[in-house]
């Protein structure tokens, strides 16, 4: 019996390497650089991290088909899943809910790992919606999928989409048969988290403030009405959550404890000013190689965005120190130890590391010590009003400097997507994984000249 021998691909001369990645589609070139060391040295960058993953519209019918927008060099790509809508993403990997409020996990630049599917939420959380979002059938096909809906379920299905799903966290890497996700949900529904093998998703309630009704919208302070920031954050990190809530507490889960699972206190935040309801809040952790301390950028525009007309932005990044005394716990930070935060209205905040740039090419986009955030400032929940919004726009925050800057370059080409919803993306192609999805498409033909 003759004996199979393996060739090393690895090995093959480096022109002929760039001679084949030249001939490939965009979803095909990405798959190539993440074969090896050689493949990915023999072509460049395609579209350098980091990404916005963008909804082409707020309207019915525009919700599940995406841009997937490469910052540096303002290279897309298409992407479509019919009825989904994206509400999270972590370290390359994308959270999706369906109109059943059913989440999945996938890598939308790779079929070898397949997505993780969940079980809806709605079905647990029912008499939240007071019976009129979730309808008691939901039309399914065997594979778990939809069936074809009527146009008022999907209104209303795409509501509760909308209306419910805050933000989804979740383990890096999932598989089937190992994952950990949480979701936070609006207007005090509480949150849900789920692991493999858990028995589907166990709910906790609100811990809003110790016997006192969850926290209005609008409080007042004298005679003046004040717009409470009801935009809160969850985080994966180290194998537990974190999430804050409106009654200025970090809480830390660890979905791998033995039951019953309680998420117990881990720090009480210390905003800028005298009242932690009226900021934005987003947690971020700096990763290992800088202790994974956890830092929190503040942001003082509250929830609506008629309150910030005319008056100057300011956002504060603060960092936490539990071996310190608890007047020193929390300190404003001058600089993020030459990272870059990325701050999404729903996307897990990330720190990524920021070289410092030997050249103006694009991949030396983002600068050390800065913030970015996209279209509105951090902390601001009140994403559904645009009269109020600029013309869309990547925003940078110099921590250093203390200072803002506009970095989008683009122009009303642009404006047709729903930044409002905007995800950051950081692409992840595992080693081997060289198999591109069918859903992803090349974006060429479809642009104005301005991309192209």
């Amino acid at each position: 019996m003759e004996e199979t021998t393996f060739r090393d691909w690895g090995g093959l001369p480096g022109d002929l390497l760039t001679c084949i990645g030249e001939r490939l589609d965009l979803s095909g070139g990405l798959c190539f650089r993440g074969v090896c060391r050689s493949w990915s040295a023999a072509l460049p960058a395609i579209m350098p991290s980091p990404w916005l993953v963008i909804p082409d519209g707020p309207d019915i019918g525009e919700r599940d088909r995406f841009t997937m927008l490469s910052l540096p060099t303002l290279s897309p790509m298409r992407w479509r899943l019919e009825h989904q809508s994206c509400v999270g993403s972590s370290d390359g990997w994308l959270a999706l809910v369906d109109p059943c409020l059913a989440i999945t996990l996938l890598n939308p630049l790779t079929n070898a790992e397949p997505a993780v599917r969940l079980p809806p939420l709605g079905p647990f959380r029912r008499e939240s919606f007071r019976g009129r979002c979730i309808p008691h059938f939901v039309p399914m096909s065997p594979d778990g999928t939809l069936r074809i809906l009527t146009p008022r379920d999907r209104r209303i299905f795409e509501s509760a989409q909308r209306l419910f799903v805050q933000r989804v966290a979740f383990a890096p890497n999932p598989t089937a048969q190992d994952y950990a996700v949480a979701v936070l949900c609006r207007d005090g529904h509480g949150m849900a988290f789920t692991t493999a093998g858990g028995g589907g998703w166990q709910w906790l309630d609100w811990p809003d403030a110790a016997g006192r009704a969850a926290t209005p919208a609008v409080v007042c302070q004298g005679s003046e009405p004040v717009y409470v920031n009801r935009d809160l954050d969850l985080v994966y990190h180290g194998g537990k959550f974190y999430y804050t809530t409106l009654c200025g507490t970090v809480w830390a889960l660890d979905p791998a404890a033995a039951p019953p699972v309680a998420p117990v206190p881990f720090a009480k935040l210390r905003p800028p000013g005298p009242d932690h309801r009226h900021y934005g809040k987003h947690l971020v952790f700096a990763g290992e190689e800088n202790d994974g301390a956890l830092h929190v950028v503040w942001s003082d525009v509250p929830g609506r965005h008629d309150a910030t007309r005319g008056r100057t932005r300011r956002i504060c990044v603060r960092r936490y120190d539990p071996a310190a005394t608890r007047a020193r716990r929390w300190r404003k930070v001058r600089h993020l130890g030459g990272r870059a935060f990325l701050i999404g209205g729903r996307s897990q905040s990330v720190a990524v590391s920021v070289p410092v740039p030997a050249s103006s090419s694009p991949s030396t986009w983002l600068r050390p010590n800065c913030v970015y955030f996209t279209d509105i400032t951090p902390g601001s929940d009140d994403i559904w009003t645009w009269e109020y919004l600029p013309e869309p726009e990547i925003w940078e925050f110099d921590v250093v400097a203390d200072s803002f800057r506009a970095c989008h370059r683009g122009g009303e080409e642009l404006e047709w997507l729903d930044w409002l919803k905007a995800i950051w993306f950081t692409p992840r192609v595992r080693r081997g994984s060289t198999t591109p999805t069918n859903q992803i498409v090349p974006f060429s033909q479809d642009l104005p000249e301005f991309f192209i």
